[in-house]
Protein backbone atom coordinates (compact mmCIF):
# COMPACT_ATOMS: atom_id res chain seq x y z
CA UNK A 1 0.00 0.00 0.00
CA UNK A 2 2.83 2.37 1.09
CA UNK A 3 3.84 1.78 -3.22
CA UNK A 4 0.20 2.72 -4.05
CA UNK A 5 0.09 6.09 -1.84
CA UNK A 6 3.55 7.45 -3.59
CA UNK A 7 1.75 6.51 -7.39
CA UNK A 8 -1.29 8.22 -6.27
CA UNK A 9 0.39 11.03 -5.17
CA UNK A 10 2.61 11.16 -8.42
CA UNK A 11 -0.89 10.77 -10.24
CA UNK A 12 -2.63 13.36 -8.92
CA UNK A 13 -2.28 16.33 -11.32
CA UNK A 14 -3.68 13.75 -13.76
CA UNK A 15 -6.86 12.92 -11.80
CA UNK A 16 -7.45 16.11 -11.15
CA UNK A 17 -7.13 17.18 -15.28
CA UNK A 18 -8.98 13.74 -16.02
CA UNK A 19 -12.10 15.34 -13.44
CA UNK A 20 -12.06 18.56 -15.18
CA UNK A 21 -12.37 17.07 -18.61
CA UNK A 22 -15.02 14.84 -17.65
CA UNK A 23 -17.25 18.22 -16.02
CA UNK A 24 -16.73 19.56 -19.32
CA UNK A 25 -19.41 17.28 -20.76
CA UNK A 26 -22.61 18.72 -19.89
CA UNK A 27 -24.74 15.57 -18.93
CA UNK A 28 -27.67 16.89 -17.66
CA UNK A 29 -30.64 14.55 -19.26
CA UNK A 30 -31.28 15.45 -22.54
CA UNK A 31 -33.05 13.93 -25.25
CA UNK A 32 -32.71 10.13 -26.20
CA UNK A 33 -31.39 8.64 -29.51
CA UNK A 34 -29.95 5.22 -30.60
CA UNK A 35 -27.07 4.12 -28.07
CA UNK A 36 -27.96 7.51 -26.06
CA UNK A 37 -31.36 6.82 -24.15
CA UNK A 38 -30.26 9.62 -21.60
CA UNK A 39 -28.88 12.59 -24.55
CA UNK A 40 -25.46 12.56 -26.20
CA UNK A 41 -23.54 14.18 -24.15
CA UNK A 42 -24.88 11.20 -21.35
CA UNK A 43 -23.36 8.92 -23.67
CA UNK A 44 -20.00 10.84 -24.68
CA UNK A 45 -18.78 10.96 -21.20
CA UNK A 46 -18.99 7.35 -20.69
CA UNK A 47 -17.15 6.51 -23.61
CA UNK A 48 -14.52 9.16 -22.68
CA UNK A 49 -14.37 7.47 -19.02
CA UNK A 50 -14.44 4.24 -20.26
CA UNK A 51 -11.80 4.36 -23.21
CA UNK A 52 -9.10 6.03 -20.76
CA UNK A 53 -9.81 3.09 -18.16
CA UNK A 54 -8.92 0.60 -21.28
CA UNK A 55 -5.91 3.11 -21.81
CA UNK A 56 -4.87 2.26 -18.42
CA UNK A 57 -5.14 -1.61 -19.13
CA UNK A 58 -8.46 -2.30 -17.59
CA UNK A 59 -11.43 -4.00 -19.13
CA UNK A 60 -14.47 -2.17 -20.09
CA UNK A 61 -18.06 -2.76 -20.82
CA UNK A 62 -20.85 -0.29 -22.40
CA UNK A 63 -24.59 -1.37 -21.74
CA UNK A 64 -26.06 0.30 -24.76
CA UNK A 65 -25.12 4.01 -23.02
CA UNK A 66 -27.31 3.20 -20.17
CA UNK A 67 -24.50 2.17 -18.27
CA UNK A 68 -21.10 0.90 -18.54
CA UNK A 69 -18.33 -0.80 -16.30
CA UNK A 70 -14.14 -0.62 -15.73
CA UNK A 71 -12.92 -3.96 -14.48
CA UNK A 72 -9.47 -4.79 -12.91
CA UNK A 73 -9.67 -8.43 -12.99
CA UNK A 74 -9.33 -10.79 -9.82
CA UNK A 75 -8.10 -14.25 -9.79
CA UNK A 76 -11.36 -15.47 -7.54
CA UNK A 77 -15.07 -15.77 -8.97
CA UNK A 78 -16.45 -12.83 -6.10
CA UNK A 79 -17.06 -9.28 -7.40
CA UNK A 80 -16.10 -5.60 -5.39
CA UNK A 81 -18.46 -3.29 -7.01
CA UNK A 82 -18.62 0.59 -6.66
CA UNK A 83 -21.72 2.60 -8.11
CA UNK A 84 -21.61 6.05 -8.96
CA UNK A 85 -23.17 8.14 -11.69
CA UNK A 86 -22.16 10.30 -14.63
CA UNK A 87 -25.60 12.44 -15.28
CA UNK A 88 -26.25 15.69 -13.44
CA UNK A 89 -28.74 17.86 -12.24
CA UNK A 90 -29.70 20.86 -14.08
CA UNK A 91 -28.15 23.90 -13.21
CA UNK A 92 -28.65 27.57 -14.06
CA UNK A 93 -25.44 29.24 -14.88
CA UNK A 94 -26.48 33.18 -14.41
CA UNK A 95 -26.76 31.62 -10.01
CA UNK A 96 -23.07 30.44 -10.35
CA UNK A 97 -19.61 32.64 -9.96
CA UNK A 98 -17.94 30.02 -12.29
CA UNK A 99 -19.68 28.82 -15.30
CA UNK A 100 -20.47 25.60 -14.79
CA UNK A 101 -19.22 22.98 -17.22
CA UNK A 102 -15.64 24.96 -17.05
CA UNK A 103 -14.15 23.15 -14.65
CA UNK A 104 -12.01 25.75 -13.24
CA UNK A 105 -10.11 26.12 -10.48
CA UNK A 106 -10.45 29.04 -7.76
CA UNK A 107 -8.38 28.98 -4.08
CA UNK A 108 -8.13 25.27 -4.36
CA UNK A 109 -11.47 24.28 -5.13
CA UNK A 110 -12.53 22.87 -8.58
CA UNK A 111 -15.85 24.11 -9.45
CA UNK A 112 -18.47 22.41 -11.68
CA UNK A 113 -21.77 20.74 -11.90
CA UNK A 114 -20.54 17.16 -10.56
CA UNK A 115 -17.83 17.66 -9.17
CA UNK A 116 -19.32 15.97 -6.07
CA UNK A 117 -22.46 14.57 -7.29
CA UNK A 118 -20.82 12.16 -8.52
CA UNK A 119 -18.40 12.65 -11.28
CA UNK A 120 -15.09 13.68 -8.92
CA UNK A 121 -15.89 10.80 -6.36
CA UNK A 122 -16.02 8.15 -9.34
CA UNK A 123 -12.91 9.82 -11.11
CA UNK A 124 -10.94 9.09 -7.52
CA UNK A 125 -11.93 5.74 -7.34
CA UNK A 126 -10.97 4.96 -11.00
CA UNK A 127 -7.99 6.73 -9.97
CA UNK A 128 -7.00 4.91 -6.57
CA UNK A 129 -7.76 1.37 -8.58
CA UNK A 130 -5.16 2.38 -11.30
CA UNK A 131 -2.93 3.27 -8.50
CA UNK A 132 -3.08 -0.28 -7.02
CA UNK A 133 -2.74 -1.76 -10.00
CA UNK A 134 0.39 0.03 -11.05
CA UNK A 135 1.67 -0.85 -7.42
CA UNK A 136 1.37 -4.65 -8.71
CA UNK A 137 -1.60 -5.47 -6.48
CA UNK A 138 -3.40 -8.53 -7.34
CA UNK A 139 -7.08 -8.44 -6.18
CA UNK A 140 -8.97 -11.84 -5.27
CA UNK A 141 -12.00 -10.10 -6.30
CA UNK A 142 -12.45 -8.43 -9.19
CA UNK A 143 -12.97 -4.86 -8.52
CA UNK A 144 -15.73 -3.56 -11.06
CA UNK A 145 -16.57 0.29 -11.28
CA UNK A 146 -20.02 0.74 -12.52
CA UNK A 147 -21.02 4.08 -14.28
CA UNK A 148 -24.67 4.98 -14.42
CA UNK A 149 -26.39 7.54 -16.56
CA UNK A 150 -29.12 8.41 -14.89
CA UNK A 151 -29.42 8.01 -11.40
CA UNK A 152 -30.71 11.84 -10.79
CA UNK A 153 -34.54 11.19 -12.44
CA UNK A 154 -35.01 7.27 -11.34
CA UNK A 155 -31.77 5.11 -11.27
CA UNK A 156 -33.16 3.21 -14.57
CA UNK A 157 -29.90 2.78 -16.22
CA UNK A 158 -28.62 0.51 -13.27
CA UNK A 159 -32.01 -1.45 -13.18
CA UNK A 160 -31.12 -2.24 -17.20
CA UNK A 161 -27.83 -2.91 -16.31
CA UNK A 162 -28.37 -5.13 -14.08
CA UNK A 163 -31.11 -7.21 -16.06
CA UNK A 164 -27.97 -8.66 -18.13
CA UNK A 165 -24.79 -8.28 -15.82
CA UNK A 166 -24.60 -9.93 -12.26
CA UNK A 167 -24.89 -7.71 -8.84
CA UNK A 168 -21.58 -7.70 -7.14
CA UNK A 169 -20.98 -9.47 -3.69
CA UNK A 170 -20.15 -6.33 -2.03
CA UNK A 171 -20.34 -2.95 -2.98
CA UNK A 172 -20.29 0.76 -1.79
CA UNK A 173 -21.43 3.99 -3.89
CA UNK A 174 -19.28 7.15 -3.60
CA UNK A 175 -22.45 9.47 -3.45
CA UNK A 176 -23.37 10.25 0.13
CA UNK A 177 -21.58 11.03 3.01
CA UNK A 178 -18.74 10.46 5.21
CA UNK A 179 -17.89 7.95 7.31
CA UNK A 180 -20.76 5.50 6.30
CA UNK A 181 -24.28 5.83 6.00
CA UNK A 182 -25.99 2.46 6.26
CA UNK A 183 -29.31 3.93 6.60
CA UNK A 184 -30.67 5.82 3.79
CA UNK A 185 -34.31 6.92 4.36
CA UNK A 186 -37.21 6.26 1.83
CA UNK A 187 -37.72 8.40 -1.79
CA UNK A 188 -41.73 8.99 -2.82
CA UNK A 189 -41.92 11.09 -6.04
CA UNK A 190 -45.31 11.70 -6.84
CA UNK A 191 -47.26 14.34 -8.67
CA UNK A 192 -51.06 16.10 -7.52
CA UNK A 193 -53.22 16.69 -10.24
CA UNK A 194 -54.78 19.63 -8.97
CA UNK A 195 -58.37 21.52 -10.37
CA UNK A 196 -57.93 24.46 -12.41
CA UNK A 197 -56.18 27.66 -11.75
CA UNK A 198 -58.43 30.98 -12.48
CA UNK A 199 -58.90 32.57 -15.37
CA UNK A 200 -55.58 34.09 -16.65
CA UNK A 201 -53.35 32.80 -13.94
CA UNK A 202 -50.55 30.52 -14.61
CA UNK A 203 -47.53 29.60 -12.00
CA UNK A 204 -44.35 27.78 -13.32
CA UNK A 205 -41.23 26.63 -10.87
CA UNK A 206 -38.87 23.78 -11.10
CA UNK A 207 -37.20 21.35 -13.24
CA UNK A 208 -36.98 18.29 -10.49
CA UNK A 209 -38.29 17.05 -7.57
CA UNK A 210 -35.14 16.69 -5.67
CA UNK A 211 -34.05 19.83 -6.66
CA UNK A 212 -35.02 23.16 -4.49
CA UNK A 213 -36.36 25.34 -6.65
CA UNK A 214 -34.66 28.93 -7.01
CA UNK A 215 -37.49 30.38 -9.61
CA UNK A 216 -40.68 30.74 -9.53
CA UNK A 217 -42.96 32.76 -11.99
CA UNK A 218 -46.52 33.48 -11.53
CA UNK A 219 -48.71 35.38 -14.35
CA UNK A 220 -52.58 37.24 -12.93
CA UNK A 221 -54.42 39.65 -14.93
CA UNK A 222 -53.11 43.15 -13.39
CA UNK A 223 -56.67 44.19 -11.95
CA UNK A 224 -56.19 41.06 -9.73
CA UNK A 225 -55.06 43.14 -6.57
CA UNK A 226 -51.44 41.30 -4.79
CA UNK A 227 -49.46 42.61 -2.13
CA UNK A 228 -45.48 41.67 -1.60
CA UNK A 229 -44.78 43.26 1.36
CA UNK A 230 -42.68 41.81 3.45
CA UNK A 231 -41.56 38.90 0.82
CA UNK A 232 -37.46 40.67 0.11
CA UNK A 233 -37.00 38.01 -2.89
CA UNK A 234 -40.36 38.53 -4.71
CA UNK A 235 -40.86 41.28 -7.71
CA UNK A 236 -44.25 41.84 -9.75
CA UNK A 237 -44.37 43.93 -13.01
CA UNK A 238 -47.41 44.83 -14.69
CA UNK A 239 -47.45 45.17 -18.71
CA UNK A 240 -50.03 44.84 -21.34
CA UNK A 241 -52.85 43.87 -18.39
CA UNK A 242 -50.24 41.12 -17.32
CA UNK A 243 -48.91 41.55 -13.81
CA UNK A 244 -45.74 39.18 -13.48
CA UNK A 245 -44.80 37.51 -10.02
CA UNK A 246 -41.38 36.38 -9.53
CA UNK A 247 -39.48 34.94 -6.76
CA UNK A 248 -36.06 33.75 -6.34
CA UNK A 249 -34.65 31.37 -3.65
CA UNK A 250 -31.78 28.64 -3.54
CA UNK A 251 -31.38 25.72 -4.56
CA UNK A 252 -30.24 22.58 -2.66
CA UNK A 253 -31.10 19.45 -2.57
CA UNK A 254 -34.33 17.91 -1.93
CA UNK A 255 -33.09 15.70 1.12
CA UNK A 256 -32.17 18.71 3.37
CA UNK A 257 -34.66 21.29 1.70
CA UNK A 258 -33.69 23.74 4.41
CA UNK A 259 -30.51 24.23 3.24
CA UNK A 260 -32.17 26.03 0.42
CA UNK A 261 -34.77 28.93 -0.06
CA UNK A 262 -37.97 27.29 -2.18
CA UNK A 263 -38.97 30.10 -4.21
CA UNK A 264 -42.26 28.63 -4.44
CA UNK A 265 -43.30 29.41 -1.24
CA UNK A 266 -43.89 33.33 -0.87
CA UNK A 267 -45.60 33.12 -4.39
CA UNK A 268 -48.26 30.57 -3.41
CA UNK A 269 -48.75 32.24 -0.19
CA UNK A 270 -49.16 35.70 -1.92
CA UNK A 271 -51.69 34.19 -4.79
CA UNK A 272 -53.97 33.04 -1.76
CA UNK A 273 -54.34 35.67 -0.57
CA UNK A 274 -55.60 36.79 -4.07
CA UNK A 275 -57.47 33.91 -5.04
CA UNK A 276 -58.85 33.18 -1.39
CA UNK A 277 -61.57 30.73 -3.44
CA UNK A 278 -59.36 28.83 -5.36
CA UNK A 279 -58.93 25.32 -3.57
CA UNK A 280 -55.65 24.16 -5.84
CA UNK A 281 -53.73 26.97 -4.73
CA UNK A 282 -54.75 27.33 -1.31
CA UNK A 283 -54.33 23.55 -0.72
CA UNK A 284 -50.20 23.90 -1.92
CA UNK A 285 -49.87 27.08 -0.09
CA UNK A 286 -51.36 25.67 2.95
CA UNK A 287 -50.49 22.43 2.97
CA UNK A 288 -47.03 21.72 0.98
CA UNK A 289 -45.19 25.11 1.94
CA UNK A 290 -43.41 23.31 5.20
CA UNK A 291 -40.95 21.29 4.65
CA UNK A 292 -41.56 19.05 7.29
CA UNK A 293 -45.08 17.57 6.36
CA UNK A 294 -46.71 18.94 9.44
CA UNK A 295 -49.38 21.21 7.10
CA UNK A 296 -49.80 18.01 5.31
CA UNK A 297 -50.61 16.14 7.83
CA UNK A 298 -47.65 13.62 7.56
CA UNK A 299 -44.83 14.38 9.99
CA UNK A 300 -42.83 11.61 10.76
CA UNK A 301 -39.98 10.29 12.90
CA UNK A 302 -37.87 7.57 13.78
CA UNK A 303 -34.69 7.56 16.42
CA UNK A 304 -32.89 5.72 13.68
CA UNK A 305 -32.93 7.67 10.67
CA UNK A 306 -34.32 11.64 11.86
CA UNK A 307 -37.65 13.24 10.37
CA UNK A 308 -39.12 13.38 7.21
CA UNK A 309 -38.56 16.11 4.94
CA UNK A 310 -41.17 17.55 1.94
CA UNK A 311 -39.97 19.27 -1.03
CA UNK A 312 -42.23 21.34 -3.60
CA UNK A 313 -40.50 20.79 -6.33
CA UNK A 314 -42.24 21.38 -9.47
CA UNK A 315 -45.25 23.31 -10.58
CA UNK A 316 -46.27 23.06 -13.96
CA UNK A 317 -49.53 24.86 -15.29
CA UNK A 318 -51.30 22.70 -18.52
CA UNK A 319 -52.97 24.29 -21.42
CA UNK A 320 -56.37 23.82 -19.79
CA UNK A 321 -55.36 25.33 -16.72
CA UNK A 322 -54.77 22.86 -14.73
CA UNK A 323 -52.29 23.16 -12.32
CA UNK A 324 -49.70 20.21 -11.48
CA UNK A 325 -47.28 19.65 -8.62
CA UNK A 326 -44.61 17.72 -8.23
CA UNK A 327 -43.25 16.48 -4.49
CA UNK A 328 -40.47 14.97 -3.23
CA UNK A 329 -40.67 13.23 0.07
CA UNK A 330 -38.08 11.19 2.33
CA UNK A 331 -39.50 9.40 4.62
CA UNK A 332 -37.50 7.80 7.94
CA UNK A 333 -36.55 3.88 7.80
CA UNK A 334 -39.56 2.25 9.95
CA UNK A 335 -42.08 3.71 7.01
CA UNK A 336 -42.52 1.74 3.61
CA UNK A 337 -43.62 3.20 0.34
CA UNK A 338 -47.60 1.49 0.94
CA UNK A 339 -48.12 3.36 4.29
CA UNK A 340 -46.61 6.71 2.94
CA UNK A 341 -49.43 6.28 -0.09
CA UNK A 342 -52.00 5.37 2.61
CA UNK A 343 -50.70 8.62 4.53
CA UNK A 344 -51.28 11.08 1.21
CA UNK A 345 -54.42 9.78 0.25
CA UNK A 346 -55.80 10.27 3.39
CA UNK A 347 -54.62 13.98 3.69
CA UNK A 348 -55.11 15.12 0.15
CA UNK A 349 -58.60 16.48 -1.01
CA UNK A 350 -60.39 13.90 -2.70
CA UNK A 351 -60.79 15.97 -6.00
CA UNK A 352 -56.69 15.86 -6.50
CA UNK A 353 -55.49 12.65 -7.88
CA UNK A 354 -52.25 11.72 -6.13
CA UNK A 355 -49.80 9.97 -8.79
CA UNK A 356 -46.72 8.27 -7.27
CA UNK A 357 -44.16 7.84 -10.43
CA UNK A 358 -40.37 6.85 -8.21
CA UNK A 359 -40.79 5.34 -5.11
CA UNK A 360 -38.25 3.50 -3.37
CA UNK A 361 -38.54 1.62 0.21
CA UNK A 362 -35.55 3.09 2.90
CA UNK A 363 -32.48 1.08 3.02
CA UNK A 364 -30.84 -0.49 6.39
CA UNK A 365 -27.65 -2.36 6.32
CA UNK A 366 -26.79 -3.51 10.11
CA UNK A 367 -23.65 -1.61 11.61
CA UNK A 368 -22.60 -4.71 12.49
CA UNK A 369 -21.95 -6.38 8.55
CA UNK A 370 -18.61 -7.34 7.40
CA UNK A 371 -19.43 -4.46 5.17
CA UNK A 372 -20.06 -1.89 7.56
CA UNK A 373 -17.27 -2.84 9.75
CA UNK A 374 -13.91 -2.85 7.38
CA UNK A 375 -15.30 0.83 5.24
CA UNK A 376 -15.57 2.12 9.01
CA UNK A 377 -12.34 0.87 10.52
CA UNK A 378 -10.45 2.46 6.91
CA UNK A 379 -12.16 5.62 7.60
CA UNK A 380 -11.33 5.88 10.84
CA UNK A 381 -8.03 4.65 10.77
CA UNK A 382 -7.50 6.88 8.05
CA UNK A 383 -9.22 9.69 9.51
CA UNK A 384 -8.02 9.10 12.99
CA UNK A 385 -11.16 8.99 14.69
CA UNK A 386 -13.68 7.13 16.76
CA UNK A 387 -17.04 7.68 14.54
CA UNK A 388 -20.34 5.58 13.98
CA UNK A 389 -22.70 5.12 10.33
CA UNK A 390 -24.92 7.59 9.81
CA UNK A 391 -28.22 8.12 8.10
CA UNK A 392 -29.38 9.80 5.09
CA UNK A 393 -32.31 11.48 3.11
CA UNK A 394 -30.76 11.06 -0.18
CA UNK A 395 -30.96 8.32 -2.14
CA UNK A 396 -27.96 6.54 -3.71
CA UNK A 397 -27.66 3.50 -6.23
CA UNK A 398 -27.34 1.32 -2.87
CA UNK A 399 -30.98 0.44 -2.44
CA UNK A 400 -30.47 -1.10 -6.41
CA UNK A 401 -28.27 -3.91 -4.32
CA UNK A 402 -28.43 -6.32 -1.03
CA UNK A 403 -25.03 -5.24 -0.12
CA UNK A 404 -24.18 -2.00 -0.52
CA UNK A 405 -23.67 0.99 1.49
CA UNK A 406 -23.01 4.98 0.68
CA UNK A 407 -18.96 6.00 1.73
CA UNK A 408 -18.49 9.61 1.08
CA UNK A 409 -17.81 11.65 -0.57
CA UNK A 410 -18.83 14.74 1.79
CA UNK A 411 -16.71 15.09 4.64
CA UNK A 412 -18.48 16.19 8.05
CA UNK A 413 -18.45 19.44 8.43
CA UNK A 414 -17.66 20.35 5.14
CA UNK A 415 -20.00 22.55 2.98
CA UNK A 416 -22.50 20.89 0.97
CA UNK A 417 -22.87 22.26 -2.09
CA UNK A 418 -24.56 19.27 -3.53
CA UNK A 419 -27.20 20.19 -6.45
CA UNK A 420 -26.71 24.26 -5.85
CA UNK A 421 -24.96 26.60 -7.74
CA UNK A 422 -20.94 26.62 -7.35
CA UNK A 423 -21.00 23.12 -6.44
CA UNK A 424 -17.12 22.81 -6.10
CA UNK A 425 -14.77 19.98 -4.56
CA UNK A 426 -11.78 20.82 -2.83
CA UNK A 427 -8.79 19.40 -4.47
CA UNK A 428 -6.75 18.73 -0.80
CA UNK A 429 -10.32 16.58 0.13
CA UNK A 430 -10.37 14.78 -3.18
CA UNK A 431 -6.65 13.69 -2.51
CA UNK A 432 -7.86 12.29 0.90
CA UNK A 433 -10.95 10.26 -0.41
CA UNK A 434 -9.25 8.88 -2.93
CA UNK A 435 -6.59 8.29 -0.35
CA UNK A 436 -9.22 6.64 1.51
CA UNK A 437 -11.10 4.88 -1.31
CA UNK A 438 -8.01 3.41 -2.39
CA UNK A 439 -7.71 1.57 1.27
CA UNK A 440 -11.28 0.51 1.28
CA UNK A 441 -11.40 -0.97 -2.36
CA UNK A 442 -7.91 -2.65 -0.87
CA UNK A 443 -9.40 -4.45 2.20
CA UNK A 444 -12.51 -5.65 0.32
CA UNK A 445 -10.78 -7.01 -2.51
CA UNK A 446 -7.71 -8.46 -1.25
Amino acid sequence: MDDSKKILSQQFDDLTKTLQKVITFNTEKGQPSDGAPFGKEIRNCLDYVLNLAKSFGFDTYNDDGYAGHVDFKGTGDKVVGILGHLDVVPSTPSEWKYPPYAAEIHDGKLYGRGTMDDKGPMIACLYAVKALKDAGFVPSKTIRLIFGCDEETDMGCVLHYFKSMPYPDVAFSPDGDFPVINREKGIYHFNITLGKLPTGCVISAGDRANVVPSLCVARIPSDVGINIDGYDSVTATSQNGVTTVTSTGLAAHASTPKEGINAIHPVLKILAQAYPDNASINFLANSLCDSTGADYGIKLHDEQSGDLTLNLGVLKTLDDGTLVATVDIRFPISYNCEYMYTLLKQNTPKEFKVQPWHVSDPLYVPADSELVTTLMKVYNTEMNVNVEPIAIGGGTYSRCLKNCVAFGPLFPNEEQTIHMPNECIDLDNLKRMTEIYMEAIYQLAK
